[in-house]
């Protein structure tokens, strides 16, 4: 299946597209009240598919609700309830715990198990953090640690298992691009083009700072040994190319 979110204004629902065919194989209405204010039902963040026991489950963030649904019908599992919309991180699973960003107007980073059923909001929600979430860009969990940074440039680590804060930093500029982690690094890149590159672990530690020219809001992507960076005027790749060797003589 293609499995999409829609969270408009209007209407809110998941469903589930044959990808050979194109027809519905299943629909799902949100199932949890919302605002009555149209433009605070909005959430634009991509689902994600975990497994739990012996069985699948499709994470799927919307306006106020976290909702996990069995991805071959549609059938509601658990909910987890917050005040938020326009939720754009996508959310992560590690540790046995579904990890997710809230959304706007004051996001906050969220730790449930995903064992439960019916409304668990009371009964599953591990920890939560509130300081310097962002509202875009998505976290990143690499060992025991999760990372994420917020849109105005605030660079934090937290202990996975507790939520307890582990360090904070500010890096420079403004940011809507997800990190990634490629050669054992994490790479934090922000709008105006420049990328900080930290190692991952308990010290904050900035191993190197590279800046391209132009506009960056797409995260990057690593594939291979091989970075690509897509600003609003051109698509780089870099790479770490072994040195030409030129013959004796030359």
């Amino acid at each position: 299946f293609l499995i999409v979110n829609c969270d408009g204004m209007d209407r809110q629902f998941v469903v589930a597209l044959d990808k050979h065919t194109g027809k519905v194989a299943w629909w799902t209405w949100r199932s949890g009240p919302l605002s009555p204010e149209p433009d605070q039902q909005k959430a634009y963040a991509t689902p994600l598919v975990i497994r739990v026991g012996e069985a699948e489950q499709l994470v799927s963030p919307g306006a106020d609700w976290l909702t996990a649904y069995d991805p071959l019908t549609g059938g509601e599992i658990w909910k987890v309830h917050y005040k938020a919309f326009s939720t754009v991180p996508r959310p992560l699973f590690a540790h046995g715990l579904v990890y997710f960003v809230t959304g706007f107007t004051k996001p906050e980073l969220w730790a449930v198990r995903p064992d439960g059923r019916g409304n668990v909001t009371e009964s599953h929600v591990v920890w939560k953090s509130p300081k310097q979430v962002p509202a875009n860009p998505s976290p990143i969990v690499v060992g025991s640690e999760i990372y994420f940074v917020s849109d105005q440039g605030v660079c934090t680590c937290l202990d996975a298992l507790t939520g307890e804060e582990v360090w904070r930093q500010r890096v420079p500029g403004k940011y809507s691009a997800s990190p990634i982690l490629a050669g054992g690094l994490l790479y934090f890149s922000n709008e105006e083009g420049t990328t900080s590159v930290i190692r991952p672990g308990r010290e904050f530690e900035l191993v190197a700072t590279n800046a391209i020219e132009g506009q960056l809001l797409a995260s990057l992507v690593a594939v291979d040994g091989v970075i690509f960076l897509r600003s609003d005027t051109h698509l780089y790749r870099i790479e770490n190319r072994p040195p030409t060797t030129t013959a004796r003589g030359e």
